[in-house]
């Protein structure tokens, strides 16, 4: 005679985005530690005539870790968001039976949690990647508030919109590289694990499968991640040149004049660092998840 396994009560919307929430704060906060030195050789590489080479380490990691108070002061509140609306996305679209399959729900939920994210996470992406790169003004051992006054100084003028558009440079870039970025990261992890979910899937596990659905996402959109990093290294001022020019003329700009493989620069670095980077995360997110909805559960 078999012994059906006891059901798992489901969370409810808001308890999905409580524990998204904590699980993102901690995911965020491991993960900007972490990766940060690979990320700084990332977008070294990644910039126009960089003087920066792989056969080089010492100088391509030099002051690695310079710029990471910024971000890691934003991205935690940035993922912790960033989890909270996805996982209520998710879980409200689950229970209204819209009979959605679950590719379709991840990419709903990814795309309401990307704007705020980046909303939130921004003005330090822009500051930390200047800093990373030595951008005209920023030098090694900088300050994050000197920086940071140092990109409202470079606003096309005095007013607060100025600053704010300062801050804000390459908004649209970040949320169009994150849409694509994420939705294949989860959609490889969800095949991977077998949609499993956080209530079946050990830590050892999510540190796989998002090891190799995170570097599988970040090599497939290394142009979309070379483009968005060059808009946000220099100021705004500087990008209007080519204010006319779409998206994909940008790229086809970078194609052409510096050749296809400079929209793959820094792919090693990039690839070691979103394994890293998905190891971490879907381990210490299935983790802090499980924890979290077993408080729920017992409540």
């Amino acid at each position: 005679m078999s012994i059906n396994p006891p059901t798992i009560p489901a969370l409810t919307s808001f308890q999905e985005s409580i524990s998204g929430f904590i699980s993102g704060s901690a995911v965020s906060t491991v993960k900007t530690l972490v990766k940060y030195p690979l990320d700084t050789a990332t977008v070294r590489l990644q910039m126009p005539n960089t003087q920066y080479t792989l056969q080089n380490l010492p100088k391509l990691f030099s002051g690695s870790f310079d710029g990471i108070v910024a971000p890691l002061l934003s991205n935690i509140p940035a993922g912790a968001v960033f989890f909270a609306v996805k996982d209520a996305t998710k879980s409200a679209l689950k229970n209204s039976h819209t009979g959605l399959p679950k590719w379709a729900l991840t990419s709903a939920a990814v795309a309401m949690a990307l704007p705020p994210y980046w909303l939130i996470r921004n003005p330090s992406e822009v500051v930390k990647t200047r800093i990373q790169v030595r951008a005209e003004g920023y030098y090694e051992g900088m300050s994050t508030i000197d920086a940071f006054q140092l990109a409202l100084a470079q606003a096309d003028g005095n007013s607060t919109k100025a600053g704010i558009s300062e801050l804000y440079q390459g908004y649209s870039e970040n949320v169009l590289y994150g849409f694509p970025a994420d939705i294949i990261k989860f959609v490889v992890y969800d095949y991977l694990s077998g949609g499993k979910g956080k209530s079946s899937v050990s830590p050892g596990e999510g540190a796989v499968y998002g090891a190799l659905s995170t570097g599988v996402a970040q090599l497939v959109t290394t142009p979309l991640d070379v483009l968005r990093n060059r808009i946000m290294a220099v100021s705004k001022e500087e990008q209007d040149r080519d204010v006319k020019l779409s998206y994909v003329d940008r790229l086809a700009k970078i194609a052409k004049e510096e050749g296809v493989g400079e929209l793959f620069a820094g792919t090693t670095p990039r690839v070691a660092k979103a394994m890293l980077s998905g190891a971490i995360q879907f381990a210490t997110y299935e983790e802090t998840k499980q924890k979290i909805g077993q408080i729920f559960i017992k409540k």
